[in-house]
């Protein structure tokens, strides 16, 4: 999601312009950048990135290349800018033997091997949900949904692992992050 507003040829937006302004979900803010106030993500928080990065090098230690917050094209729903049908995933797996193009952003479903996403607010984990059935009529093989606990000062995660059989995934393990290297 992304919106910009332009500032007025003076350059200055009055402050009840500013409070009139829609009101963002948690984790957006508004940003001025090159002269135009974009709604823009907030940075991630610690939690969130040292969890992906956790699963993601895991991946890594069993000789898979990996990237983080990455596209995923051709879903088919619209995100991002209008023409553009994709999702944007905490972290990608790609395929044993697959080398990404050192400036890539956005990949092609066939060159995946895993999807994960980190979630902990409900809104989050019903995104994941949706976004399990697409990833599975993409046929990627695995998706990862990484749950962490609002509630606990702890930064491990929990980790429902899916693998696709058929056309749809099921659920063929969990454990925590930090249990992911003992099996």
């Amino acid at each position: 999601m992304r919106e910009q507003l332009d500032l007025p040829l003076t350059g200055v937006r009055t402050r009840a312009e500013f409070e009139a302004l829609p009101l963002v979900p948690r984790g957006w803010a508004w940003e001025l950048r090159s002269g135009r106030l974009e709604l823009s993500v907030m940075p991630v928080t610690f939690w969130y990135s040292r969890i992906v990065f956790c699963v993601l090098e895991f991946w890594r230690s069993h000789g898979y290349e990996i990237a983080g917050d990455q596209y995923i094209a051709d879903t088919g729903f619209a995100r991002g800018d209008t023409g553009h049908h994709n999702f944007v995933a905490d972290g990608v797996v790609f395929r044993l033997g697959h080398q990404p193009g050192k400036h890539s952003t956005t990949h092609d479903p066939a060159s995946l091997f895993a999807v994960v996403e980190a979630v902990w607010q409900p809104t989050q984990v019903r995104e994941a949900i949706d976004k399990l059935r697409v990833y599975a009529m993409l046929g990627i093989q695995h998706y990862w949904i990484v749950r962490g606990d609002t509630e606990s000062d702890d930064l491990d995660g929990f980790v429902s692992m899916y693998e696709l059989t058929g056309s749809e995934y099921k659920l063929t393990g969990s454990r925590l992050v930090s249990q992911l290297s003992s099996g």
